[in-house]
């Protein structure tokens, strides 16, 4: 990693390192590349101690450089593409540049990783971006050289070329000044870098193909600065550097000429440290509360005719940007600077996200992107890898459609204020049905993997807060859950339209495409380390291996998007990191551990970790706000602060657990012993917890996971078919799920494949009936009574035991479908679902009649009895998609009541027979019509899916409708206005209609001509 553009397996036995090595390379770049052959063979004598260079052995590794001048300090856009072939002869490697060589010798080292012999391969490589950086914020913990120049040599492995060194911030300054000493001296009392160290740092990563850009962050986050020389500030403020994080009001004064003449000396200082071209001025978050309470500031707008803040932000950045022309210096800041007025010169780089790019680029701006590479904020590595620099356009507005619906909502958090935004869902004319969210200020989304049951609404989003999973109730209302991350957050809100087929669907701010010239300017990314939760004690751990993703995003193919390949090549590199680089992650892990428990309860700590993650995004720092905990004088010493941001054996569970749902003949033999593990941790791990109360606070957070590992245990051995034994576990599900001491217990998700395993038993086995089984109706006799019995054109049933007999044959092409009895049970009625008949079959007498030919019929398919005895019936044309609904009186007359519809499938009279129910099978709708003196009224669409057709409903339960979903193997429970109270999963996935009877549901399934019963739940309210 980073994966290379082309590489080819050649036919070659692999090359063994032998005991002496030699290597030949152009003389005149003896300065960069005679280091970095030293350090790379001290590198392989990791793997080979006795390995040696000696320079009269035989050549091993042949390098040449097509560019004849050598150089030190790298610069935006040198060619860094290289090629390296390595056979049972030796090595050749050749570059434009050293630049490329350096790439090569590191995927030299990564090729042999712990061993002594390398594959044969012919790779061909050069970076997709030319910015790839990491931000690293001594400014709020302090960060010793060594620390930096470890990471520094992390990125050379990982191909990443700039450092961004924020260096400046209401918490801290860390540069030496000689010419305004106090800046240091005040802002830096715990910790600051001598301009020897800094030259040390620079220079250090040029050696290895890296560039360092300086952050000196203006006008705002200047707390630390003005302590130092109050005078140059907008209004009074504290003496020292704010502790606490989170946006200040400290901004420097750009109505005072001394403040230009201050930052033109410290920037010319800062500049004879860094040669780099670029330095960055940070920009972001500034404060206009000190400018609006500065009267001689707001005469100072309305003189230069400066709207608001922002324009006076403006003028100070271009008063900063002739200081920085001046010094050489291109100025690059953080995308609040993005303004009409910004200079063409100027970079842009991307905290706010995707947006901003397209902005900057248009604007003739060179952007690099940020969001999606926050690593302070901890989140799954696949997220990382799906953000891409190169933004694509907003989704194309769906040209017909046949309705739409929307809502807005609040999703208040524990700081800040709360996300606002507006959901659509539109009902294409294909029956397909897409959605959009528009957060506010940003451009719209189309919801990813949208399940919609009834008025329960599933769908996932990547968004600049991560990865986002959504569980939302619908109606007038909306309600549910949004995790981010790995968290979740309530979410509350209130329709703005149902069904609207009058109106077009609002218009969400659209984000263009980009032309190839303005993709030009995308440069690339940098991932961002930001301080708040990182210190010099577990910067490794939060940084490594994750970065080696963001790192491979920016290098290699936008094609390369397998996650799963992404997942083993990290798994494989993590101890490679520490084995061949030094970096301490599994140290710094370690380290924290020794403190939380004693060494006998060490093997028992590692089985806890694989079943917990750090809070994502910024949970932590927000549950840290509500415990007063915001700032910096907070220690960094919890067991959060010790763990990756996931786990590698939980995610083996979880794909596991997600191929068992597919096949259930698949081993959960792992998961079950990672069950039993969890379950003796209060034996094993609880009595060696040491007495710290950071260990101590781990108590409740054992015992919840040992109480969950018992639960998957005992689901695995019998699902929990009891209401009461599967609503009890659900809520203990539930409560494993709350954020504890910035802790979320990841093993949960492994429990809820095993809460949603089906729950019905077969009743009547594969075979009985025919592919066709349908029907079912309850008789008098109580036994359930189904088409198809044996054979197509029969009807069957079945006695309480499960024992099953032939009732009837019907006449030649026949083939039943519904079947209903009258009020009385003398009759039963049958739906000819080829013959466009009703057929009624007398009980007592056994003599079967036509009740009615209907020419205009095209294929009867389920009815309903209206007492006493009215029939209704859904008669789809599946050829045409199209259908039609009939009513039938007792004496065999109809009447046509609606066509035009849908394909009119599974239809029920309600309890209260007020309301008819029809749905549309392919449609996957739910119509309610009101009765009035035996005609229908008031159509309302009460409920849409997304995906697997709709069949048979029946009234299972007082005000409760039950719904299969066939191809999606299961049953819903509807109410009357069509909010979803329960799923119930099923053994198979073709159920096509049921009945009920008691707490009991039968449920006949086409794919393998059976019967499976399960009980109802007891009634709950809509989710």
């Amino acid at each position: 990693m980073p994966f290379p553009q082309q590489l080819e397996w050649l036919d070659s036995a692999p090359l063994h390192l032998p005991e002496a090595i030699n290597w030949h390379f152009p003389e005149q770049h003896t300065t960069i590349l005679l280091p970095a052959l030293e350090r790379m063979l001290k590198r392989l004598q990791q793997n080979k101690p006795q390995l040696r260079f000696a320079a009269d052995a035989p050549e091993l590794l042949r390098i040449t450089i097509a560019d004849e001048q050598p150089f030190l300090w790298p610069q935006l856009k040198q060619d860094e593409s290289y090629q390296l072939k390595v056979d049972v002869s030796g090595i050749q490697l050749s570059a434009h540049t050293h630049l490329g060589v350096l790439h090569g010798l590191e995927t030299l080292l990564q090729l042999a990783g712990t061993g002594s012999q390398l594959p044969a391969v012919l790779i061909k490589d050069s970076p997709r971006f030319a910015w790839r950086g990491l931000l690293l914020d001594p400014a709020r913990h302090f960060l010793p050289v060594e620390t930096i120049k470890r990471q520094l040599d992390a990125m050379a492995a990982a191909k990443l070329n700039v450092l961004h060194w924020h260096l400046t911030d209401d918490q801290g300054w860390r540069i030496e000044s000689k010419r305004f000493p106090k800046l240091h001296q005040i802002g830096g009392t715990d910790g600051y870098y001598s301009q020897d160290d800094i030259r040390s740092v620079v220079r250090y990563a040029a050696k290895r193909g890296i560039r360092v850009v300086p952050e000196i962050d203006v006008p705002g986050h200047t707390t630390a600065l003005g302590a130092a020389y109050p005078e140059l500030m907008s209004m009074p403020g504290p003496t020292q550097p704010e502790t606490h994080w989170g946006i200040h009001p400290a901004v420097l004064d750009p109505t005072n000429e001394q403040v230009f003449v201050f930052l033109q000396q410290l920037l010319e200082e800062v500049t004879s440290l860094f040669p780099d071209a670029y330095l960055h001025i940070g920009g972001d978050e500034v404060l206009p509360d000190h400018w609006q309470q500065n009267p001689a500031i707001q005469v100072f707008k309305q003189q230069h005719g400066l709207a608001d803040h922002l324009a006076l932000q403006t003028w100070f950045n271009q008063r900063l940007l002739s200081i920085l022309t001046r010094l050489d210096r291109r100025m690059i800041g953080w995308d609040e600077i993005l303004t009409p007025d910004l200079p063409a010169s100027s970079l842009v780089q991307s905290w706010r996200g995707l947006d901003s790019v397209v902005e900057a680029a248009k604007a003739g701006h060179d952007v690099i992107l940020s969001t999606g590479y926050y690593l302070d904020q901890p989140q799954f590595a696949s997220y990382h890898y799906r953000i891409d620099p190169l933004p694509t356009p907003s989704p194309k507005h769906p040209d017909h459609y046949q309705a739409w619906s929307g809502w807005q909502f609040d999703i208040p958090r524990l700081r800040g204020a709360p996300i606002r935004g507006e959901l659509y869902l539109v009902f294409l004319d294909n029956h397909e049905v897409q959605g959009f969210i528009d957060f506010a200020g940003r451009s719209r989304q189309q919801l990813q993997h949208l399940e919609l049951e009834a008025n329960r609404l599933r769908f996932q989003l990547d968004s600049w807060m991560g990865p986002l999973q959504a569980e939302w109730s619908l109606g007038e209302e909306l309600s549910g859950e949004l995790v981010v991350g790995n968290a979740p957050y309530r979410v509350h809100g209130s329709q703005l339209a149902w069904y609207n087929s009058s109106q077009p669907l609002p218009a969400g701010v659209a984000r263009p495409a980009l032309s190839k010239q303005e993709a030009t300017r995308v440069l690339g990314g940098e991932i961002a380390l930001w301080g708040e939760l990182v210190n010099a004690e577990v910067i490794d751990r939060r940084l490594w291996p994750q970065a080696l993703v963001v790192a491979e995003r920016l290098w290699s193919s936008a094609e390369l998007t397998d996650e799963d390949f992404l997942y083993q090549r990290l798994a494989k590199l993590d101890p490679w990191l520490e084995h061949s680089l030094g970096l301490q992650h599994r140290q710094q892990q370690h380290s924290g551990l020794t403190r939380l428990v004693h060494a006998e309860g060490m093997a028992a700590m590692q089985q806890l970790l694989i079943g917990l993650e750090p809070a994502h995004y910024y949970h932590r720092l927000h549950e840290r706000s509500v415990r007063r905990q915001y700032h910096n004088q907070a220690p960094l010493d919890r067991l959060v602060d010790f763990l990756p941001a996931e786990n590698e054996q939980l995610r083996q569970l979880e794909r596991l657990l997600s191929r068992w749902q597919h096949d259930h003949t698949i081993s959960l033999a792992p998961l079950q012993q990672q069950l039993e593990h969890w379950q003796q941790l209060p034996d094993t791990l609880l009595p060696y917890l040491t007495d710290s109360d950071k260990a101590q606070e781990l108590k409740p957070i054992i015992l919840q996971l040992s109480k969950l590992a018992s639960l998957g245990l005992e689901l695995m051995q019998q699902p929990a078919t009891n209401p009461k034994q599967l609503a009890a576990a659900r809520q203990l599900w539930q409560e494993s799920r709350v954020i504890q001491a910035e802790l979320v217990l990841a093993a949960h998700r492994l429990i809820q494949p095993l809460l949603t395993q089906p729950i019905s038993t077969v009743w009547v086995p594969a075979g009985t009936f025919t592919a066709g089984i349908e029907g079912p109706a309850f008789g008098p006799d109580q036994y359930l009574y189904l088409v198809n019995y044996q054979q197509q054109g029969s009807i069957g049933r079945v006695d309480p035991q499960g024992q099953t007999s032939l009732v009837l044959n019907l006449p030649e092409g026949s083939i039943g479908n519904g079947i209903r009895f009258s009020s009385d049970g003398d009759r039963m009625f049958i739906a000819d679902y080829s013959r466009n008949r009703i057929w009624q079959y007398q009980m007592d007498s056994q003599q079967l009649t036509e009740l009615l030919h209907q020419p205009a019929m095209h294929q009867p398919n389920d009815l309903a009895l209206l007492p006493p005895d009215t029939l209704f019936a859904s008669d789809p044309d599946w050829s045409t998609g199209n259908g039609q609904l009939w009513r039938i009186t007792a004496d065999g007359h109809s009447q046509l009541l609606e066509a035009g519809m849908g394909t009119t499938n599974g239809i029920e009279v309600s309890d209260d027979q007020q309301y008819l129910f029809v749905n549309e099978s392919v449609q996957r709708r739910i119509w309610r019509y009101r009765i009035e003196q035996q005609q229908l009224t008031d159509k309302t669409l009460i409920a849409a899916f997304s995906s697997a057709g709709l069949d048979g409903m029946r009234m299972v339960q007082p005000g409760t409708l039950a719904v299969t979903r066939y191809g999606n193997g299961s049953v819903v429970l509807l109410t009357t206005d069509g909010k979803l109270l329960a799923e119930l999963p099923l053994k198979h996935q073709k159920p096509t209609n049921l009945a009920a009877q008691l707490c009991q549901l039968y449920i006949t399934l086409q794919d393998c001509g059976c019967i499976e019963r399960l009980t109802l739940p007891s009634q709950e309210p809509p989710h």
